[in-house]
């Protein structure tokens, strides 16, 4: 078999790494038992394993590549080849090859046969390595994810460059995000035995870059836009945090959205998490929880629906929209409840309004209040009359209290959203611990960390991939997105 110039190089670089691998292992075979060092060992091996890993990525890449004067890409001619060096990051480290770039009438954007073929990301990056990246990146700052790569012998990518790469696939995502979130929606598998869906919306405050807020990293106060924005646009809305007067960080609130599915035991049995970044209305997560919703109920018209939020005003009209909106196929039985939890808060407060928090009698009273919501069917007007009661004796400050108490429950159960007998008797969820949790999970354990703060993309590039880990679908996040680097590429006729 006769093997051009480019394959024989990357083939004799094989063969060199092999002969070194040879004489490791006959090394290894000649110490004694005291003189083997684990550490050293490994570092070695490691090391030529790498390097066997690249010239084996540097011959796939070359037989990736093409050769032809001109090319069809996607059913489109492309001609004008040259041949430039490039550099590629694989998990073995960079990788250096000469590629053929094909342009149209000799000017303009260029197409790369070897990156659409091999759906190399960001025309750079291996799809192996976007997925690692991604996933540091969504669990830890870029440094510590560069620190981390580093740590277990991976490719050597810096702070920036993990932040670049996430930020401009999530730009790409949210160019394709209707067909990409529709076919992930579209994959998941809702558990056989899910009879109810809880549907909950939360908000979380969010640290975010302001308008006045210095570049960071820039030498210069008028930068230029960053790459994702140069390749796709822009791709956010600029968020309220462009436009706050606020000097330096600010605090905006985000949103989390989630559909937990439960057994009929009460049971739960898979999450699917949505986040998005401060905008008005929570516009977007509501837009995408209720496809999310909707794609449930194609599959599964007789799913049960338990809309659940906290007593947000804006968060109910957005679930009581969801609600009026969903088609007549849906058979399943429907309820809203408030948060139990807060509405238990609120009874403390009450409680310690009339006797003081240090009384014992409060807690007493409290804790059987709270029995009584959730035991009788009209429980709540029962412990509502109880409270009203006291307005008399109650004065000043603790008066004000009891009545922000009284007004709250009084207004969640005029409006229907304590029905803790039969949801408790259906075995739902009453609590929203899963979405409240998300908001910590999302947001709080990753973004807000001592100095944190985000622009709208990057902070949205945050919750794009964690919020697929936790739901269980970064796999097929990258399949999708990752499809679309790809092209089809032929010898032109």
């Amino acid at each position: 078999m006769i093997c051009d110039d480019a394959d024989m190089n990357s083939t004799k670089r094989i063969e060199s790494v092999e002969r070194q691998m040879r004489s490791l292992s006959e090394e290894l075979a000649r110490l004694e038992a005291d003189e083997v060092d684990i550490d050293e060992v490994e570092g070695r091996v490691l090391e030529l394993a790498k390097a066997w890993g690249r010239a084996q990525i540097e011959q796939a890449l070359e037989r990736a590549d093409e050769k032809a004067p001109e090319i069809v890409v996607d059913g489109e001619r492309w001609g004008n080849r040259r041949v430039t060096p490039h550099e590629y990051e694989s998990i073995f480290g960079t990788v250096q090859v000469s590629r053929a770039v094909y342009q149209r009438s000799g000017r303009g954007r260029v197409a790369v046969a070897l990156d659409l073929r091999l759906g190399m990301v960001e025309g750079t990056y291996t799809p192996r390595v976007a997925r690692i990246a991604t996933r540091a990146l969504a669990n830890m700052p870029e440094h510590e994810a560069a620190d981390l790569l580093v740590e277990v012998g991976m490719a050597t990518l810096s702070n920036s460059t993990i932040g670049r790469l996430g930020r401009a696939m999530a730009a790409r995502y949210e160019q394709h995000r209707p067909v990409i979130a529709k076919a992930i929606r579209e994959e998941h598998a809702i558990p056989p035995s899910a009879v109810t869906v809880q549907f909950g919306i939360d908000g979380v405050m969010v640290p975010q870059d302001g308008e006045h807020a210095r570049p960071r990293g820039r030498k210069t106060e008028t930068p230029e836009p960053p790459r994702h924005e140069t390749r796709y646009g822009a791709v956010c809305e600029p968020g309220p945090a462009a436009n706050d007067g606020s000097l330096g960080r600010a605090w905006h609130e985000g949103a989390v959205g989630t559909l937990a599915f439960y057994n009929a035991e009460g049971e739960r049995l898979d999450t699917i998490y949505l986040g998005r970044m401060p905008e008005p209305y929570k516009k977007t997560l509501v837009q995408e929880l209720e496809a999310e919703l909707r794609s449930v109920l194609d599959e599964c018209p007789g799913m049960n629906i338990v809309f659940a939020s906290d007593g947000a005003a804006g968060q109910w009209e957005a679930l009581d929209a969801i609600d009026s909106r969903l088609p007549v196929s849906c058979t399943g039985h429907r309820m809203k409840l408030v948060d139990a939890f807060h509405v238990a808060e609120y009874v403390y407060q009450a409680a310690h309004a009339i006797w003081g928090k240090d009384d014992p009698n409060a807690e007493v009273q409290a804790a059987a209040w709270q029995a009584t919501i959730k035991a009788k069917r009209d429980g709540a007007l029962e412990v509502l009359r109880s409270m009203r009661a006291h307005l008399a004796t109650t004065t000043g400050g603790r008066r004000k209290e009891l009545n922000e108490a009284i007004g709250y429950i009084a207004n969640q159960h005029a409006l229907g959203r304590m029905q803790y007998t039969v949801a408790t008797r259906r075995k739902y969820p009453i609590g929203t611990g899963v979405t409240e949790a998300a908001a910590k999970t999302v947001v709080g354990s990753r973004m807000k960390r001592a100095g944190a703060r985000f622009s709208q993309h990057g902070g949205q590039t945050i919750m794009l991939f964690r919020t697929a880990i936790l739901s269980g679908r970064f796999e097929a996040l990258h399949r999708h997105l990752g499809a679309t680097y790809v092209a089809l590429v032929k010898k032109a006729a």
